[in-house]
């Protein structure tokens, strides 16, 4: 039972009251750089249906610009699931993986490829891999960073947050942006869940996922504090 909590990210009364003062105190310091690197592109097209063998409701499509330079360790395990990876008779890939968790005014929260219920998952480093460093902030929605049970426990999970998250900065590693599909996220955390619990009514899954063919670019500090998309879709 231990391990069906092991994963969830912890979010006590007390943080939430704390947050306000911890953003004051962990504001824009001199030595973040002024522009961040977007080095690879990962998209996700994710449906929602009624259950798990019924026809999509909808399906839209999320993309995520990760930060190879900043976290090179982090962002090639998640782009290898991404693109997907296959060793003997296992297979990694977020295809077919479910949102597994929705914390309302918190994340959404998937990755688990093993188990789809938030007890599994690996990386490509072995079951477990290091906290790369805490270099980028939880300090806007958006952020995708890594779900853990503990310091250096990074497996395959991960979640997007859907307000500024800064208690998270220092236990989890953020290593990328949503930079289009904000709206949908939005609408991915309002969805309801089980009286009690943050496991989503509907089932809500990876149809397809894989890697943009990008040249790296910049984005600001600025932009990275944005609520809404980054980049226009297309």
């Amino acid at each position: 039972m231990s391990m069906i909590f092991a994963l969830l990210i912890c979010l006590s009364i007390q943080q939430i009251i704390v947050t306000e003062a911890y953003d004051e105190k962990y504001s824009l310091d001199d030595d973040i750089p002024e522009k961040f690197y977007v080095t690879h592109e990962a998209w996700f097209n994710i449906s929602v249906r009624e259950n798990k063998i019924s026809e999509p409701i909808k399906t839209k499509q999320i993309v995520i610009g990760l930060f190879g330079e900043i976290c090179p360790m982090t962002v090639t395990n998640f782009a290898t699931i991404t693109k997907g990876l296959r060793r003997g008779s296992e297979k990694y890939t977020y295809k077919g993986t479910p949102i597994h968790r929705i914390v309302r005014d918190f994340v959404i929260q998937t990755g688990d490829f093993t188990n789809g219920d938030g007890t599994g998952g690996k990386s490509i480093y072995g079951d477990k891999f290091i906290d790369e460093n805490y270099i980028l902030s939880h300090r806007s929605p958006g952020w995708v960073s890594m779900a853990n049970y503990g310091k250096d426990t990074n497996g395959a999970q991960w979640f997007v947050t859907l307000v500024p998250a800064r208690w998270l900065d220092g236990h989890h590693v953020a290593f990328g942006r949503v930079i289009s599909g904000m709206d949908f996220v939005y609408e991915l955390g309002e969805m309801e869940t089980f009286r009690g619990t943050s496991i989503p009514k509907k089932y809500i899954v990876i149809d397809d996922c894989g890697l943009n063919d990008i040249t790296k670019y910049e984005l600001t500090y600025a932009q990275l504090g944005s609520y809404d998309d980054l980049v226009s879709s297309s």
